[in-house]
């Protein structure tokens, strides 16, 4: 008697998880006429919105791409620069991440009589049209594509990278106040945080310092253009890069955007 019973309730837990896995899309099941929750996988959920992001970063390209070609041809930059945006989720977590991503780059970076990059000594938005491009679309972007991402609600996270070349100061670049007398500010110089310091009375006087302003130039448009102090939760990161080359293509800025918590 006891083997006839242990054969018939393996016979209905064995037929139970088949009628499970037949129906496991649904929301509930059905077994042995009791009815059992059962959630979404949670990789369904990263599918769904790995497509829905890839069709933003889709949008976005094009966005990019057509504002581009449309300063170019009203020669407020060459031909020669390629700007770009990509987009990315971080499903480490329970509640996934949006990573945004704006770079620019030359097809020539020798070309000697225009440069669409950074002068030497240069580090205001307004004096590299590319820059000027780049940051454009991403305010385009934020206020249209992205909306529904960059609230005010949300924790963002921006990582300015500015870049100096190998050009040396040998006198010092005034520094005209324009971001206040003088800056205290963090940087990641190399892997390391450093501490970088501004002052209006001394001026520029390394390629380190230059590459950190070129960095805050784009902060303080993003504040004054963008988020106006509407995002208390926004925090800025800094980061400076000095090439061991000389060049154009060494002088030039790419903004990471990270929000946290997207899609809730």
């Amino acid at each position: 008697m006891k083997i006839k019973l242990t054969i018939i309730l393996l016979l209905i837990l064995s037929c139970s998880s088949l009628i499970a896995q037949k129906h496991s899309k649904g929301q509930t099941i059905n077994i042995t006429g009791e009815t059992v929750e059962v959630k979404i996988p949670f990789r369904e959920i990263i599918v769904n919105q790995t497509t829905e992001i890839k069709q933003v970063e889709n949008s976005l390209k094009n966005e990019l791409k057509d504002y581009t070609i449309e300063m170019q041809n009203q020669r407020f930059i060459s031909s020669n620069v390629i700007t770009e945006v990509l987009v990315s989720i971080d499903s480490s977590k329970a509640n996934p991440s949006l990573r945004v991503t704006y770079s620019y780059n030359l097809l020539n970076d020798t070309l000697r009589l225009q440069t669409d990059d950074f002068g030497l000594g240069k580090y205001l938005v307004t004096e590299s049209n590319a820059l000027q491009v780049t940051l454009s679309v991403m305010r385009k972007n934020i206020e249209g594509k992205l909306a529904k991402y960059v609230s005010p609600d949300k924790e963002i996270s921006i990582t300015i990278n500015g870049s100096a070349d190998a050009v040396p100061i040998r006198t010092a670049i005034p520094y005209k106040g324009e971001f206040g007398e003088g800056l205290i500010e963090d940087c990641n110089m190399d892997g390391k945080i450093q501490k970088m310091a501004v002052a209006k009375s001394q001026g520029i006087s390394n390629n380190q310092t230059l590459a950190f302003l070129r960095s805050y130039a784009v902060r303080d448009y993003l504040n004054n253009n963008i988020f106006q102090s509407k995002y208390p939760l926004l925090k800025y990161n800094h980061s400076a890069t000095v090439s061991g080359k000389m060049g154009g293509q060494f002088r030039r800025v790419s903004i990471e955007m990270i929000i946290y918590n997207a899609f809730e």
